[in-house]
This record gives structure tokens, C-alpha cells and sequence, in this order.
């Protein structure tokens, strides 16, 4: 797989831990180095001090001529060399002592080292500095009675202070381990680079694999397939661009599936009105309405039709042009029953052609606040779904009665099949009861209830729908008090004999 822009993601991470890897190598090669010269000059040190005392012990000997003779040439085998200090810290070399095929010294003494305050000290003291490391212990070194340093043959007489002096010299000290330390460098870091790189190659297939499903799913996702996902699944950071890319695929393929419905709504809208105007036209056209009056009425119908088509594509307009699926309202104190009855009287038109009657149970004083051009939408949804569903020869009943506190409750009640209880929840659900009854019934687009529900919450009616044992339903809506009217004529208005208002679906 391919990817664009300056080299694979794999091939990068391969680089960078090898690059990691290498950069550890160089800088534990470098310590490394630096303690080669470092530990073993402080292990010489202490080494230096436990021959130096030795050395104390031996000058501070009865006979120490011969042993310190003896001693010093196997300190020489080691390259360190001994000295013998004065009482003032002059350093003096064992005469009788040469080291083996060596005109000189082994190392020389110190010159930065303050001997005198070494002695002084009363103890072993070490030190390195110069290429040089040093162990100085104070002892009583024996002289001869005429002075000088004695020699292997003589017997000391008097004992004088000063001390003994070891040097060894470091310059080059540990460089002998260097090829045995530097091939070993080089096998670990050849290692770590191997296991860095195969590290890298595994991690990086554990990130680009996801990222190639992305990038696949992507692609269908370009070519219109908006119901691709992905699997969730890696780390965290990759599992949330999976989950963020399947939230993007569902908000698009949602985005689709409502502008279908939308356009779905558009012709299911348009449809009632324009089936309206097409009756009243060619009831004028052929004749059929002849009474002056008659036709005026006809005319008067058309005209309120168009006003509700014009009113109906502006809406449809600022849907689209909004995105959104809100619908304005311009609320007012109406009179609900001359909405109820201009609306049933529509719909009894339209419903005749289904054998279908509409009738209507109305209380006086129907007053409420909500808007009336919202109000008949809401009515003719529910109409001409009643009217679809009850067969012929029954009838659908439009009822209303004013409320006690104020407001109406109203309700549109057929005698169909009715709707399932456990269906009665998603009645308002976009598409829920096309999709449940739509191989059982005669169904609609599947848009209305939910555009009904839609206007209801906007003028903050309450719709409810029922449904009874024997078949029917019935949809009531509880609408919001008159604004203008008292407060006392709202409590007195209603009914003085019991509301005749359905209390249940009709059988």
C-alpha cells in the first residue's frame, strides 16, 4: 500500500527507532569509554593503598632491607613504582632495588600532588592527576647512623619519620580493553538496531493497518457508499479517528436519508392542496358546478388552496435553504372550531371518493392560542390518514370541547385497523408505520405524522395517539389557552352537560 507525501508512515517509524537506536548505541559508547579510564583509576587507587600500606609495614620491620627489595620488584612487574619519603616529603627512590632492564623510573612522582600535607594526613592517601595515580601512607623509615638510605645488607640503628610513596602511571591505562569493549559495542548495537527496526516494522503495521481500512473505507465512502464503517479497534488514538470516521459516514448517510425524506416531503405536502385544486378545477371545467353561488364557493376554495401552496413551498424553501426541519409559527388567539370545520370540510371532499364520510362533533367557544395556517396542516395529515385507513362506508369524526382551565381538546378518530399497541410509542417516528404496516394496510409516504408531530411541538400543542382493542384510532391533541380571554370566562367556559368528545377509538 502506498502512501503520498514523502515516504510510508512504516518506513519513517523504521527510521526514527533505528535512528534511536543507533544515537543510544553512540552515547553508551561514550560513557562506556569514559568509565574504561574512570573505574579502573579508582580501582587502582584503592589497589595502591592496600600496597602502600603493605609497603608501610614492611619499612616499619625489623629487617625491611630485604623484604622491601623483594616487595618492590613485584610491584615493579606491575608498573608501579616505589618511593621512599623523607620527613619533608622528598621522594627517594630504593637504590639497591633497580627495576629490571630500566635505567629510570617506572613512573616518576607526582608534581602536582602536595606530599607534605599527605603525611601529614596520618593516613592512606590516594590521588590521580598528571596521567598519574598515587598512594602515599606515613611510616617510620630506618636510616643508617652516617644517613642515607640503607641497603640490603645493613641493620638500621635509628628510626627517622616520612613515609612511602607508590605512583603508577594511568595515560594509557584501560585503552588495552578497548578492542575487546568495542566489538561488544558493536554486536549490542547491531542488536538493538535489528530490534529496533523490527519493533518499529511491527508497531507501524499495527498503526497502518487501520489506517489503510480508513483509507478504504474513505474511498467507498467518496464513491457514494455512505454505509461503510469501519472496524474500532487499535489503540486509543486510532480506535477514536475509527469511531470519529464511523460518526462521519452515520451523520452523512443520515444528512442523505433526510434530504430524500425531505424531498419525499416536499410531494407529500404539496399533494393534499394540489389535489384539491385539481377536483374544484375540473368540477368548473366540466360543468359540474353551474350555480353561481356554488362556483363562487368552488373559486373561494381554489384561492384558499393556492394561499397554502404558496405558504407550503416557502417553507419547503427555508428547509433547504436552512438545513434544517424546523417550521416557523406565528402564533395567535384563533378560532379552533372554524379551523376544524373548514378542514373537515376539505377532507370529507376528498374522502368521498374512498366512500368514506367525515362528520364533526364541535363544542361552542373553541378558542386557543396557535397558529391557524399550522393548525389545518396538522388536520389534514391526520384526515387524510384517517380517511386511508377506515374502509368504506364508515365514517371519520372530528370532535372538540373546551377544557376547564382553559385551551381545547380536540381529536380525529377513524375506524381502521387501528395501530398495535406496542407500536403506538413510534407513531410519530419518521417511516416507523410505513415500514411496520406497509404490507398489510394501504399506507402513505411514511412522512406525515412525523411533519404532524414536528408542527405540533412548535406551537407547543400535545398530540397523543390511541388506539382501542377492537380497531380504530384516534389522535388527540390538547391545545394551549386564548391568551386574551379572562381568566374567569376561561374557567367557565365548556359544556354545562357532559362533553360528547370521544373517549375512545370508534368501532
Amino acid at each position: 500500500m502506498g502512501w503520498a507525501g514523502g515516504g510510508s508512515l512504516r518506513g519513517r517509524l523504521v527510521l526514527a527507532f533505528v535512528a534511536v537506536a543507533v544515537l543510544a548505541a553512540v552515547l553508551i559508547g561514550v560513557i562506556t569509554l569514559s568509565l574504561i579510564r574512570l573505574l579502573p583509576e579508582r580501582g587502582l587507587e584503592q589497589q595502591l593503598a592496600d600496597q602502600a600500606q603493605t609497603v608501610s609495614d614492611t619499612v616499619a620491620g625489623p629487617r625491611p632491607a630485604r623484604q622491601l627489595c623483594a616487595l618492590a620488584r613485584v610491584l615493579r612487574r606491575g608498573e608501579t613504582e616505589v618511593y621512599l619519603l623523607d620527613a619533608d616529603a622528598t621522594p627517594r627512590r630504593l637504590p639497591a632495588c633497580p627495576a629490571p632492564n630500566r635505567r629510570g623510573p617506572l613512573a616518576p612522582p607526582p608534581d602536582a600532588a602536595d606530599l607534605s600535607a599527605a603525611l601529614a594526613e596520618g593516613q592512606v592517601t590516594t590521588g590521580t592527576g598528571g596521567g598519574l595515580a598515587w598512594a602515599v601512607v606515613p611510616a617510620d623509615r630506618p636510616v643508617r647512623r652516617s644517613g642515607g638510605a640503607i641497603t640490603p645488607g645493613d641493620s638500621p640503628v635509628l628510626r627517622s619519620g616520612g613515609g612511602v610513596l607508590l605512583v603508577h602511571e594511568v595515560r594509557r591505562l584501560g585503552l588495552s580493553l578497548l578492542p575487546v569493549v568495542a566489538w561488544r559495542l558493536l554486536l549490542a548495537t547491531a542488536l538493538a538496531v535489528a530490534v529496533a527496526a523490527l519493533a518499529a516494522w511491527l508497531l507501524a503495521g499495527r498503526l497502518t493497518a487501520p489506517l489503510g481500512r480508513l483509507v478504504t473505507a474513505a474511498r467507498r465512502v467518496g464513491d457514494g457508499d455512505l454505509s461503510t464503517r469501519v472496524q474500532v479497534d487499535g489503540d486509543g488514538e486510532v480506535a477514536e479517528v475509527a469511531s470519529a470516521f464511523n460518526d462521519m459516514a452515520a451523520g452523512l448517510e443520515r444528512a442523505q436519508t433526510e434530504q430524500r425524506a425531505f424531498l419525499a416531503s416536499v410531494g407529500h405536502e404539496l399533494k393534499t392542496p394540489l389535489t384539491t385544486v385539481q377536483g374544484y378545477t375540473e368540477a368548473l371545467l366540466d360543468g359540474t358546478v353551474d350555480d353561481p353561488a356554488d362556483r363562487r364557493r368552488s373559486l373561494l376554495r381554489v384561492h384558499a388552496e393556492t394561499i397554502r401552496l404558496a405558504r407550503l413551498v416557502q417553507d419547503l424553501l427555508d428547509l433547504a435553504r436552512l438545513g434544517r426541519g424546523q417550521f416557523a409559527v406565528s402564533a395567535v388567539d384563533a378560532d379552533v372550531g372554524a379551523v376544524l370545520r373548514e378542514a373537515a370540510a376539505a377532507a370529507a371532499e376528498r374522502a368521498a371518493r374512498r366512500q368514506v364520510t367525515v362528520t364533526t362533533r364541535l363544542d361552542n367557544n373553541l378558542h386557543a392560542h396557535l397558529d391557524p395556517g399550522r393548525l389545518r396542516q396538522v388536520l389534514d395529515n391526520l384526515l387524510d390518514n384517517a380517511a386511508r385507513s377506515s374502509p368504506s362506508g364508515r365514517q371519520v369524526l372530528v370532535a372538540a370541547r373546551p377544557l376547564p382551565g382553559g385551551g381545547v381538546e380536540a381529536a380525529v378518530v377513524d375506524q381502521g385497523p387501528g395501530i398495535a399497541a406496542e407500536d403506538l410509542p413510534h407513531a410519530f417516528d419518521r417511516g416507523y408505520l410505513w415500514s411496520r404496516y406497509r404490507g398489510t394496510r394501504e399506507v402513505g409516504s411514511g412522512l406525515g405524522l412525523a411533519i404532524v408531530k414536528a408542527l405540533c411541538d412548535a406551537m407547543g400543542v400535545a398530540i397523543q395517539a390511541e388506539s382501542g382493542p377492537g380497531g380504530g384510532t384516534a389522535f388527540r391533541l390538547i391545545l394551549p389557552p386564548s391568551r386574551t380571554a379572562p381568566a374567569d370566562d376561561r374557567q367557565r367556559v365548556g359544556p354545562t352537560a357532559p362533553s360528547e368528545l370521544p373517549t375512545r377509538p370508534l368501532r
